[in-house]
């Protein structure tokens, strides 16, 4: 049986067992938190046919029950990128205006 003599450091992990514990929180909580914004999001993407007031003016249409086929083409982009914009799964950068 080995004894540790006084000069061997005692492992960390004996110190504080639950500083894994702390670590692997951390990580969890870093899962939940805002993901950082694309450099290329919203209006800075050189190929974006709207701004954000145009976006804004979509969502806020579709939850008065705007047709999506006719925002699309009012605002000229896809039925499909509209729809997105509705769910608020693209342009999700933006904040919810009241």
């Amino acid at each position: 049986m080995h004894t540790p003599t006084i000069a061997e450091p005692i492992p960390a992990r004996l110190i504080n067992p639950l500083a894994g514990t702390d670590r692997a929180q951390e990580i969890m909580r870093s899962a939940f938190r805002e993901p950082p914004r694309p450099p290329s999001a919203g209006t800075r993407n050189s190929q974006a046919k709207l701004t954000e007031r145009k976006v804004y003016a979509i969502r806020r249409s579709a939850d008065l029950g705007a047709g999506l086929s006719a925002l699309a083409e009012a605002f000229n982009i896809s039925e499909r990128a509209c729809r997105h914009i509705a769910r608020r799964t693209s342009w999700a950068h933006l904040p919810e205006r009241d």
